[in-house]
């Protein structure tokens, strides 16, 4: 029985396994440092018609959430102009199946930066559907609105943790929270869930970038976690 897995190319998300309990639980009360400002992430998000209007928004207040605990607000633009000349994320959600090197019928999102062109990060909503139906929350409830909102849950989660790939400037994965490399796909379907965190490693040195007021993506060190 599958379970998720996210992995980069710069950065993919599959499901390989469903039923394996995750070892390890989030802190209670997480260590924070004193609030710096948050850091303004601008995204020029583009979704596939047949992605549900309620879905689009919960995938935006999800990926929304995460990230402004980890000193990151996302400034969600109509056009990429908007952005006044600051760097910008484009997310794409699109209904065919992402494809990796290590592709597999779960993949649900990536992050690509082609040479020469910005990073895109990419989620699939044929690959976020086949999460709920082997999570089986798609068997518990009608294809309505419940099923739309865990829809955008699941995009949100998946998009979440790609921007986690493009400000963090790592290949690499955390042992808990919103980067790790394997999510019971449950788990993943679940919006009762609180393990989607951002882990005090990642969260310490984006509050380290907060301090000095600048998200400079290409002149900031990169990241990356020590297993």
């Amino acid at each position: 029985m599958p379970m998720l897995t996210l992995g980069v190319r710069v950065s993919g998300v599959v499901v390989v396994s469903m039923v394996t309990s995750l070892a390890g639980h989030p802190s209670a009360n997480p260590v924070r440092l004193a609030s710096p400002p948050l850091l303004v992430l601008n995204i020029h998000l583009t979704t596939t018609d047949g992605l549900p209007v309620s879905s689009r928004g919960v995938l935006i207040g999800e990926a929304q959430s995460i990230w402004e605990r980890g000193h990151v607000s996302l400034k969600w633009l109509r056009d990429k102009s908007d952005a006044g000349g600051d760097p910008v994320l484009r997310v794409l959600v699109v209904a065919r199946p992402v494809t990796t090197p290590e592709h597999t019928p779960w993949t649900v999102a990536e992050l690509v930066k082609p040479e020469g062109f910005n990073a895109v990060a990419i989620a699939s909503t044929t690959g976020a559907r086949r999460i709920l139906d082997e999570s089986r929350w798609a068997q518990m409830m009608p294809p309505t609105a419940l099923y739309d909102y865990r829809l955008g849950i699941v995009l949100g989660r998946a998009v979440a943790h790609e921007i986690g790939h493009y400000l963090l400037r790592t290949s690499t994965h955390a042992k808990e929270g919103l980067m790790r490399a394997r999510i019971d796909a449950r788990e993943f379907a679940d919006p009762r869930s609180d393990r989607f965190h951002l882990d005090q490693a990642a969260e310490a040195h984006l509050a380290s970038l907060a301090a000095t007021g600048t998200l400079s993506i290409e002149t900031v060190p990169g990241f990356s976690y020590s297993h």
